[in-house]
């Protein structure tokens, strides 16, 4: 298998990053409220239950979008810090 540049590899890195950022948000968010959510294996929630606080709903609507978003996104759409903290492992 053919190696992956460095640009390949940072890319996944920040997708990685955001994701697990994206991640701790949802849980610190959904934090006190009574609810069942499945995880699934692209990072997307979603319900279990019909019987969920329309706050959840909201939570887990924009958890799912910025999650979709993050797996679109290039190299230059990550902001300076995300880009900086990458360079830093990957050197």
């Amino acid at each position: 298998m053919a190696e992956r540049t460095k640009s390949v590899r940072k890319l996944e890195k920040l997708r990685q990053n955001r994701i697990l950022k994206l991640e701790e948000k949802l849980d610190k968010d959904i934090r006190g409220y009574d609810h069942l959510i499945q995880y699934k294996d692209d990072h997307t929630a979603s319900l279990r239950s019909d019987w969920v606080d329309e706050n959840i709903r909201i939570i887990i609507i924009k958890h799912n979008y910025e999650i979709n978003r993050t797996k679109k996104m290039r190299i230059k759409e990550f902001t300076n810090k995300e880009r900086k903290e990458v360079n830093d492992e990957i050197e």
